[in-house]
């Protein structure tokens, strides 16, 4: 049995270690959240190891008295050494397969510097072929607790960058932030705001961007790389004669979203007002995960037919053929905490068994209902300069009737993978 321990200057945060396994999603809380890196947590500056080499793991027992379970074949496949990990471009250089699932270890102990473990492995810690003799691993102590494979550590790294807050469209209007051009574009404070405000409420404004006919491509770029679609790398929404879109028309656009029926819709969608000057064409946004929420608290068996059913989306128009099932509601996908799927004017027939088939009517109608709540519904008229961007699988959006002889209604528009969102959001947000 040995007693391991680091300095204080490598300790994690308490927040992400010491706190109780928290639900995935959390009730609306319209308080600002101030993300910081809490404080290191004493109970997590030491722990006392053992090997059990019934269960074939290390056992690490901290000084608050959880413990974190490692397997010896685990310990082994992630060894970070040179020989396992490539020095420079960080890329594994065995497979989990190269490895012997009988590892066992020849020595367990603390370094000097009482900050890491030390494994020396038996000779064939790896299967015939695959770097013979004995092997030496280090895993510090920050690392371990950052990488336990339990399913409550997962879901508290998951949710130390990804806790969304519900919100109603009143609310949302009281505690957002907006973020100036220039402050987004030249500034690490700019873009951690319009980042903050994506993972928290899923939709941000910027201000005061130059109306020019390709920026929104610009914008984007802040995010991450264009997500080209065969509408193009950006797009114009106008009215225009015999449109393939609804949304190229003056018509009332319900809430929705966008590219249903791709196998992986965009993450991100940005709205560049150009002009407008119109009568009417307001905007509007609802927080789809909110309905949810809704929905699952008074219906909650409707809730269940939306997480099962498939909803065929498909596009058959000018030479394409696109077609996509899922649920409406897909909840902890061990990627994300929810997505949902939403666009009426690109559903194609409901495929699904026939006892399903009456019991998804009911359950989409009630959710409808509950998107068509006034409270839920954030409304804005978006006035040139102005660019809009949202979660494109949470936020659902839409636009009111216009008068198009009433004047000039122009935006543009843009994707971006969620992939390249998240890359950005850890990257600028670390330890929040």
């Amino acid at each position: 049995m040995f007693k391991l321990s680091y300095p204080a200057t490598r300790q994690p945060a308490a927040a992400a270690i010491a706190a109780a396994f928290t639900p995935a999603l959390r009730p609306i809380c319209f308080a600002r959240r101030r993300h910081t890196v809490a404080a290191p947590s004493a109970e997590w500056s030491s722990a006392t190891i053992q090997s059990d080499d019934h269960s074939k793991n290390v056992v690490l027992q901290w000084d608050d008295a959880n413990t974190s379970r490692f397997k010896y074949v685990w310990l082994r496949d992630n060894c970070q050494c040179p020989q396992c990990v490539h020095p420079s471009n960080r890329q594994k250089l065995h497979s989990s397969a190269d490895v012997n699932p009988d590892v066992r270890p020849k020595s367990i102990r603390h370094l000097k510097d009482n900050a890491a473990l030390e494994v020396q492995w038996e000779n064939g810690s790896m299967l015939p072929g695959h770097l013979a003799g004995e092997h030496k691993t280090i895993l510090s102590l920050p690392w371990l607790r950052d990488n336990e494979y339990t399913p409550e550590a997962v879901q508290r790294r998951r949710d130390k960058h990804f806790e969304p807050v519900f919100w109603e469209g009143a609310q949302y209007n009281v505690h957002r932030r907006n973020v100036h051009f220039k402050e987004f574009m030249e500034t690490d404070t700019g873009l951690v705001v319009a980042l903050e405000e994506l993972r928290d409420y899923g939709l941000c404004f910027i201000r005061g961007a130059p109306t020019e006919d390709k920026m929104v491509e610009s914008l984007a770029r802040r995010f991450g790389s264009l997500r080209e679609t065969f509408y193009g790398p950006s797009w114009d929404v106008k009215n225009v004669q015999q449109a393939k879109n609804i949304a190229y028309t003056s018509l009332d656009l319900g809430l929705h979203m966008d590219l249903m029926y791709f196998e992986a819709p965009p993450g991100l969608q940005l709205l560049h007002c150009l002009k407008n000057s119109v009568t009417g064409g307001e905007s509007i946004f609802v927080d789809s995960f909110k309905a949810v929420e809704i929905l699952k608290e008074k219906y909650p068996e409707d809730y269940e037919v939306l997480t099962k059913v498939p909803v065929t989306f498909h596009y058959i128009n000018d030479d394409r053929h696109m077609h996509f099932r899922r649920p409406t509601i897909v909840e902890n996908d061990l990627n994300e905490h929810r997505m949902v799927y939403y666009a009426p004017p690109f559903q194609g027939p409901i495929e699904a068994p026939e006892e399903m088939v009456e019991p998804f009517y009911t359950a989409f109608r009630r959710f409808a209902d509950i998107l068509k709540d006034p409270k839920l519904v954030y409304t804005t008229l978006l006035q040139p300069g102005d660019c809009v961007v949202f979660a494109n699988r949470r936020v659902l959006h839409g636009r009111k009737e216009f008068d198009a002889t009433s004047g000039d209604r122009h935006l543009k528009g843009a994707y971006v993978d969620w992939d390249d969102f998240k890359d950005r959001l850890r990257i600028y947000t670390p330890g929040k």
